[in-house]
């Protein structure tokens, strides 16, 4: 691996943060904040959720570069954290979770920027005997974040067709 993959791995977080940042651009208040049917997420907790992941997966893809196949799926206390930092992020101001949105996505890219691309073929086990490489699960938070922006484009709709 070279440093032109740590740049592409770097890209693809910034270009999926700017999906999510196009997906609730002219947003009001109110529709962030509004369920857009029982048992599915707000805008806000979407945005929460995207907000905490990147951080949680990035240090999960770096602790694949540290260790030999350490285990990297989130556990039960790994779960409730996440659970209370939605709920919890939910709560802020549009502005608020934006500016988070870009706060996490700056750092994981900068921590990506420290990982030895020598490194990011090393794997992890997310469980089940499945193995992920460091690069692979930096890849997929990406693709994580793609999701949660077509996501939040449907959620918009929803809201609007109330």
């Amino acid at each position: 691996m070279s440093s032109l993959e740590i740049q592409k791995l770097q890209e693809g977080l910034r270009s999926a943060r700017e999906a999510v940042l196009s997906a609730i651009e002219g947003i009001s208040e109110a529709e962030v904040h509004e369920v857009p049917a029982p048992g599915e997420w707000t805008v806000a907790q979407l945005l929460g959720h995207i907000a905490e992941v990147q951080p949680f997966w990035v240090s999960k893809a770096i602790l694949i570069t540290r260790e030999d196949d350490p285990p990297v799926a989130r556990n039960a206390a790994e779960g409730e954290l996440r659970t209370a930092a939605v709920a919890g992020l939910a709560q802020e101001s549009l502005a608020d979770l934006r500016q988070r949105v870009i706060a996490a996505n700056d750092a994981a890219v900068a921590s990506i920027g420290g990982i030895d691309p020598k490194d990011l073929d090393r794997v992890g086990h997310r469980g089940e005997g499945k193995s992920v490489s460091a690069g692979e699960l930096i890849q997929s938070v990406a693709s994580h974040l793609r999701e949660h922006a077509g996501q939040i484009g449907e959620t918009r709709r929803t809201v609007r067709e109330r």
